[in-house]
């Protein structure tokens, strides 16, 4: 189990109980008493009645007579996140035991993060700007009665013509090229802004002791809207400036996530009944032609016979290719002004130079891979630190009580490295139809925001991180495991169809079902779970950090074993490693494929009528060139992505330290790429495998490093105090031990610009280095003396297996002076020591 959180198992079998003997259980966990007696109003000063005073982070976010609290102390953090745990809160199974019977009427989805741990901790997204891209919504909702929550507006001219909607054999909700328009959240159409009210209670909701609150519930939500609904395709039919026009307003706002759940891809024609052409052929007259009828878990063979395709990378890419073709010179939404452009790239460009990261949905259909939109990192690898794809999660029920994947939506397959599952059925959240209406919402579209807003409540605990390295943590630190901490998730539990959803994938690996599972706030309190690459981390906010997370570096390098190994196959066979094209990809001789199919929504379409000279049908299909031509795009970039990671290293974990403020890290890191000190200081109390440079700053703590300590320039300061570990202990309530001893499993070696700094406190209390391999000795020593010694006292400060050199203008037997006492310094048998001579006078 995640560090922070409580196991669920006792609560589990209470559940399993009660339900069965059809009586209601109390949901809210042991300790809500003893907090109950800490709850009152809020004053102006931030502070409940008789409890701890509120951080900044979320007293202005609550309302008079919130219980939930900020502990102080270990000893509160329970009674502190029970405090959090309000009917408002939700429930464990989504089921509010008040009431009968055993319907989702409550919030699930902030209990499945464990947010309670982060609010107990203090932290619910406050200073954290989010932004949403969707239908607009219901401003007058008493959910969004906050100054928080603030549209965007922006104006620009549409540069193609289309239609938004394709989701029937007619098109509708028309733009037309050099029609002005305007991106503003607050004025999308009634009759459309149904789904976005539904996500922006999901992340934003206020917390005001009523229905349901959003997960970060103290962050800011910029909205800008789509200019239509849900039914919105997300295929290539829309324009180019107005996605680069209103994502770029949601990012000059300051959005460092932005949330985009929304649309539906365009539908097939009934490949049972219709041939390529689109010729009726009659209730199953296309049968024995129809491509992939079932899905990866549907139990009617013909479930899917209307939706597109997407089970297997040739599904994938056709959906590339149509984007292509439709925004290339002839295609629908070409724009000579950005040749080849979709609103895909829009979306890239508008966000690529800030860093902001887009959260997309992964598709509602019975496929093993996203729909395009949440995939493009696979065709444009250099967009994948800034993407999250997220697919489905099933609240638990009296027979399954465990979180269970949603085998009917799209899952992470090709998208592996860049999805989490979050909850997705029976989401509880505000809803349109009145100003105090809620109501259930279902789909990868509910399940979006919630990923949207862990990274916001992780981005108010991490100041210091951007939002690319925030997805990092939601990612190494998202639980793969069931209620006992031990099972995968979804083990012994089975589709439709009788396949397994179990996870498959190793530990710390990315599931292709899963992606890298159910992110948790509980565990993302306490650092990264792995780095996945070279990190920089700038301490110039906040000035104080504690991980204590076991950091490893396990995912990396699955990621360059696959990578490499992909690579290979396409340097030696080409694009023909890709496999087989789409049967919507002509023969090279022009002919048609006999599994080819027809998207409906081109069909009545006026632009595709005359591009086509009437011939509607073709539009669709891909001309044998051009799939070649762009097959070869997409792998070279894959390809140059994948080599340059080579050529950069990326494929190591490390880690840069930056900035002036402290980083104590508490836990057994294993990644192997080495830590190196830039500026403030770091200290390792914990084990950590790697060798650590300094180049500025200060090294400290207690605690083992397995490699070589190589100080250039900067100070090796072992120890930590008592004041340190104090000070740690308010980040996180993190406990940590003080010591005086570093342990070095290699060298510790000194440049000239180095300097060990030791601090003594009695005859027998110093900081010191024990080290297993050898002392080379070339920089300054430095002591600190806090106490009285008596003459004869020799101190150990260091220990090797042998030592090279001295410090600098202290030779054997040379006198110190330093703190009103004289040392005799020696470098005798791998050890240096300091004998105390007399007080200095």
């Amino acid at each position: 189990m995640s560090k922070g959180s409580t196991s669920r198992r006792q609560f589990v079998r209470q559940l399993g109980a009660g339900l069965a003997a059809g009586v209601g259980v109390a949901l809210l966990p042991t300790g809500i008493a003893s907090a109950s007696s800490r709850t009152g109003a809020l004053s102006d000063s931030g502070r409940t009645g008789s409890g701890p005073a509120y951080p900044e982070g979320c007293a202005q976010c609550s309302y008079p007579g919130d219980p939930g609290f900020v502990a102080t102390s270990p000893a509160e953090l329970d009674a502190a996140r029970a405090s959090w745990e309000t009917p408002e809160y939700g429930y464990y199974t989504g089921h509010n035991p008040a009431t009968s019977g055993t319907e989702v009427n409550s919030p699930w989805q902030l209990v499945a993060v464990n947010a309670s741990t982060a609010y107990a901790l203090g932290y619910c997204g406050r200073g954290v700007a989010l932004g949403m891209m969707d239908s607009g919504y219901r401003v007058t909702h008493e959910s969004f009665q906050t100054g928080r929550i603030i549209p965007v507006r922006a104006e620009g001219v549409y540069g193609t013509s289309g239609f938004g909607y394709r989701n029937t054999a007619t098109p509708a909700n028309p733009f037309t090229a050099g029609e002005p328009f305007t991106v503003a959240g607050d004025q999308a159409r009634t009759s459309d802004y149904g789904h976005g009210t539904g996500m922006l209670g999901v992340t934003s909701g206020i917390r005001d002791g009523k229905e349901q609150h959003g997960i970060a519930f103290g962050s800011k939500m910029y909205v800008a809207k789509t200019s239509g609904s849900d039914t919105q395709s997300h295929g290539p039919f829309h324009d180019y400036v107005y996605w680069y026009t209103a994502n770029k307003a949601l990012v000059d706002a300051g959005a460092q996530v932005i949330n985009s759940s929304w649309g539906s891809y365009v539908q097939t024609l009934d490949r049972t009944r219709f041939d390529g052409l689109g010729n009726d052929l009659g209730v199953s007259g296309n049968l024995a032609h129809a491509y992939q009828l079932p899905g990866k878990d549907s139990a009617g063979a013909t479930a899917m016979a209307t939706i597109i395709p997407n089970e297997d990378l040739k599904d994938l890419e056709y959906q590339y290719f149509f984007f292509k073709k439709s925004y290339s010179e002839g295609g629908i939404q070409y724009n000579p002004r950005y040749p080849g452009r979709s609103f895909m790239d829009a979306i890239w460009h508008a966000i690529k130079d800030s860093g902001t990261v887009n959260v997309r949905s992964a598709g509602n259909n019975d496929w093993s891979n996203p729909y395009f939109r949440p995939a493009y990192p696979f065709f444009n690898p250099s967009a994948e630190n800034q993407w999250i794809a997220v697919g489905g999660v099933q609240p638990p029920t009296a027979t399954n009580p465990e979180y269970t994947k949603q085998f009917g939506y799209n899952e992470a397959g090709l998208a592996k490295w860049w999805t989490v599952s979050t909850p997705s059925n029976s989401v509880r959240t505000t809803n349109s139809g009145g100003d105090t209406t809620y109501a259930n919402s279902s789909g990868t579209s509910p399940a979006t925001p919630v990923a949207t807003a862990v990274m916001g409540v992780l981005l108010s605990r991490y100041p210091n991180m951007d939002a690319k390295q925030v997805r990092e943590v939601m990612c190494t630190t998202a639980n793969n495991k069931m209620s006992d901490g031990v099972t995968f998730l979804g083990a012994g539990q089975t589709s439709p169809s009788g396949k397994s959803i179990a996870w498959t994938a190793p530990d710390g690996v990315p599931d292709e079902r899963w992606g890298w599972g159910i992110p948790d706030l509980a565990k993302g309190m306490y650092g990264p779970g792995q780095l996945l690459g070279p990190m920089t981390y700038t301490m110039d906010k906040a000035p104080l950090d504690v991980w204590s997370n076991d950091i490893s570096q396990i995912a990396v390098k699955e990621r360059e074993k696959e990578d490499l190994q992909w690579l290979t196959r396409y340097e030696e066979q080409g694009i023909a490693c890709a496999g087989e094209f789409s049967p919507n990809v002509l023969n090279p001789d022009g002919t048609l494929d006999e599994h080819a199919f027809v998207l409906q929504g081109i069909l009545a379409d006026p632009h595709v009528q005359a591009i086509t000279d009437g011939r509607p049908e073709m539009y669709d299909k891909i001309a044998y060139e051009d799939a070649v031509k762009w097959r070869k795009e997409w792998m070279d970039a894959r390809a140059a992505y994948i080599r340059n990671r080579i050529n950069e290293d990326l494929y190591t974990a490390s880690l840069t330290k930056r900035g002036p403020g402290t980083l104590i890290m508490a836990g057994d890191d294993s990644y192997e790429g080495g830590t190196t000190v830039a500026a403030g200081k770091l200290s390792i109390t914990g084990s950590h495998a790697s060798s650590i440079t300094v180049k500025g700053g200060t090294l400290g703590g207690s605690g083992s490093v397995a490699g070589d300590i190589d100080v250039h320039r900067g100070v090796l300061q072992p120890g930590l105090s008592s004041k340190e570990a104090a000070s740690a202990l308010s980040v996180t309530l993190t406990e940590i031990t003080p010591g005086n001893v570093l342990t070095v499993g290699g060298d510790v070696t000194f440049g000239h610009a180095g300097r060990l700094a030791v601090t003594v406190s009695g005859d027998h209390d110093c900081t010191s280095v024990r080290a297993a391999g050898d002392l080379v000795l070339r920089g300054e020593l430095t002591l600190d003396v806090r106490a009285s010694l008596t003459p004869g006292t020799v101190l150990t400060i260091m220990s090797g297996d042998s030592i090279r050199g001295t410090f600098r203008s202290l030779p054997e037997r040379r006198i110190l002076n330093a703190g009103h006492h004289l040392f005799r310094v020696s470098y005798r048998n791998g050890d240096v020591t300091l004998t105390v001579v007399r007080a200095a006078s």
